[in-house]
């Protein structure tokens, strides 16, 4: 098992190798969005994924034997990255809903504003849940102003957002995995609140943002 409570600097592929079955109690992570497209997210054909699709199929196979029986994941994704991730999740994962990350504001866009994002909430095998039975799908939670010079990644989250996953999804002194930490938000979420980590950043600038955000705790 992999040291705990540290972010790895590597390829999570060749770092979630390292980690021992059915070890993790919860998995928050964030994948790169627009799979397929350009960087503008307004190019490229749908057959370009077949360039990535072999990458998830290893990761996600990777996540279930690492994922304890009957925990959780939860997975950051967008409108267009969701139809190609979902039908590969599903052959190793339940899919039991679909959550809408509504923004309460708006962003750019020019044929509508974007106001939301999705997570696919999945499962390993069977799972009670674990919190209120009036949680609803769509969880109201202002995102990071991408426009102010303190952001530290240009996907960052806000910890508000990972925080309602750790305390709808796990207990204190549990272990969380995070494959694509960025900024380090699933560390510090979960050093706020009481539980364990292990996350990966392939990118060195983002690895070293990562550090010093959980060094200044």
């Amino acid at each position: 098992m992999l040291e705990i409570n540290k972010i790895y600097n590597q390829n999570c592929l060749e770092g979630i190798k390292k980690i021992e079955d059915e070890t993790i109690d919860l998995i928050v992570t964030d994948p790169p969005y627009c799979i397929g497209t350009t960087s503008n997210g307004k190019q490229g054909t749908w057959n370009d994924n077949n360039l990535v699709e072999p990458f998830f199929e290893i990761l996600f196979s990777e996540l279930k034997r690492v994922l304890k029986d009957g925990a959780a994941m939860y997975i950051n994704t967008d409108w267009r990255t969701y139809p190609f991730l979902y039908p590969i999740l599903k052959k190793y994962f339940e899919i039991p809903n679909l959550i809408v990350w509504d923004y309460e504001w708006i962003k750019c866009g020019g044929q509508y504003r974007f106001s939301h994002e999705f997570i696919i909430y999945a499962i390993k095998g069977k799972r009670k849940r674990t919190f209120s039975a009036s949680e609803r799908d769509v969880w109201r939670i202002k995102p990071i102003n991408y426009t102010l010079p303190t952001k530290l990644h240009n996907a960052q989250k806000p910890v508000a957002l990972v925080e309602k996953m750790l305390l709808n999804s796990s207990v204190e002194g549990d272990v969380v995995l995070d494959t694509f930490i960025g900024s380090g938000t699933t560390a510090e979420a979960c050093i706020r609140n009481n539980r364990n980590y292990i996350g990966f950043e392939i990118d060195e600038h983002y690895y070293k943002i990562a550090q010093d955000r959980i060094n200044n705790l």
